[in-house]
């Protein structure tokens, strides 16, 4: 029996970490999903930024920065908005499961 404990609480720990791991790789994807998004549009043949003149174009900087900054923070927000709700739920669960056994 204690084996059988012992191997459940390594597993345990090992979901543990890799929960974490699949969190941090989520964040990592949201913080470049927008300025993907937005310079896959922006590179399309829709809006012209070349001039022939310069290789560096600060208006079309400028408009990027504009439109991928707020879908940058947007995208945080849902999702921390998310992570928020799912774990208000799980404690909802727990403490109604808790009550149930403490009035058993």
């Amino acid at each position: 029996m204690e084996r059988v404990t012992n191997e459940m609480s390594l597993i345990a720990r090992e979901t543990k970490t890799e929960t974490v791991s699949m969190k941090i790789i989520t964040l990592v994807t949201l913080f470049f999903l927008p300025g993907t998004f937005v310079a896959t549009l922006m590179s399309t043949d829709i809006i012209r930024w070349d001039t022939g003149t310069e290789k560096y174009q600060a208006g079309a900087l400028h408009v990027y920065l504009a439109i991928c900054l707020p879908f940058m923070a947007v995208t945080f927000i849902f999702w921390g908005a998310y992570q928020w709700y799912e774990r208000r739920k799980e404690l909802h669960q727990y403490e109604k499961a808790e009550a149930e056994a403490n009035s058993a």
